[in-house]
């Protein structure tokens, strides 16, 4: 089927295709309501559907900002979606891709050749250095989230990971708890090597024995397959690297009649939307999500409008949210 095109519309209303296209822009001082009229009922009876990769190419004001994740179904990921989408002004439109590893340059061609303004790139950049050639090469610029290694390229947003793994072991050690366990994903994030380390550097100083490790798939599947390893070791507090893999767990530890956590405590890291809503509630480390969105959209935006051209290292701090998954064996 032939797509409607403005020249349709204009056939249609009976104008020149000039008059439609400042019409539809909102550029409609110098025209009469009558002629207004005439192209809005035109191009609703038509459909037509204007382009916005031509409106751009002809100088529209419209930015067009690309964002990549990792997953649209984990509720961090999908609260910075929300975010990003309440913040934006009106003449700004967002694209949202998922996008594992192999896939990312693909998409991230795919989103230039679409004629995007700038990026969000929320997933792990493999090859650094040669994104940033590509990107500087087509004058696209873009700001990364907490998934990749600062490497001083552009702005980078994160939270400070390393306080929050080292407010997660304080709170289990200062419940008593010294036999301790990490649920970890196979593939460690820049960030969440740094929650970890937190974590560790917190119970060496502290004489903690170092925490066992269970690697796992970063889901709540992943979560609950980790449960069998962890029921032999006799942990008594367990840090999730996120909340989807405590959550996880602690379906599994209920599921094999374990309480939680009157037999073991677990601690995640997010504080995803449904993790206050949980029975019980999980003790979480809290990022803030919203605010990451927020911010993200805002830099890029300055970015993208030659506001700034400095690059800089943003840092929002973690909270430790106490819940009813971590209890204190004193």
């Amino acid at each position: 089927m032939k797509k409607v095109s403005i020249k349709d519309v204009a056939r249609e209303a009976g104008v020149s295709v000039t008059a439609v296209s400042h019409i539809l822009n909102d550029n409609k001082q110098r025209f009469s309501q009558g002629t207004i009229k005439k192209v809005l009922d035109a191009k609703e009876k038509l459909g037509y559907i204007p382009n916005k990769n031509a409106q751009q190419l002809r100088g529209s004001k419209t930015k067009m900002i690309g964002v990549l994740l990792p997953s649209l179904t984990n509720p961090f990921f999908s609260t910075i979606i929300q975010s990003m989408d309440e913040h934006k002004p009106d003449n700004v439109e967002i694209i949202f891709l998922t996008t594992i590893n192999k896939g990312l340059e693909e998409n991230i061609k795919h989103l230039v050749e679409h004629g995007v303004d700038g990026l969000v790139i929320g997933r792990l950049i493999d090859e650094p250095e040669n994104l940033n050639a590509y990107l500087t090469k087509h004058k696209i610029p873009y700001v990364v989230l907490d998934q990749s290694e600062d490497n001083g390229f552009t702005d980078i947003i994160r939270t400070n990971e390393h306080e929050g793994g080292k407010s997660a072991a304080k709170h289990l050690i200062d419940y008593g708890h010294t036999n301790l366990a990490i649920i970890q994903p196979y593939e460690l994030m820049a960030n969440m090597k740094n929650r970890i380390d937190g974590f560790e550097q917190y119970c060496g100083v502290h004489n903690i024995p170092n925490p066992k490790k269970i690697n796992t798939e970063l889901s709540k599947l992943g979560g609950k397959n980790a449960v069998n390893q962890l029921i032999s070791q006799e942990v008594t507090g367990i840090f999730a690297i996120n909340d989807e893999i405590a959550i996880g767990a602690i379906r599994a530890l209920i599921d094999n009649n374990f309480a939680v956590p009157d037999d073991i405590s677990i601690i995640g890291y997010d504080d995803i939307d449904f993790a206050q809503y949980m029975n019980p509630a999980l003790t979480t480390i809290a990022q803030p999500i919203d605010e990451i969105g927020k911010v993200a959209l805002h830099q890029i935006l300055k970015k993208v409008e030659g506001l700034s051209s400095k690059t800089e290292k943003i840092e929002l701090p973690t909270q430790l949210i106490v819940r009813e998954t971590t209890q204190s064996l004193k």
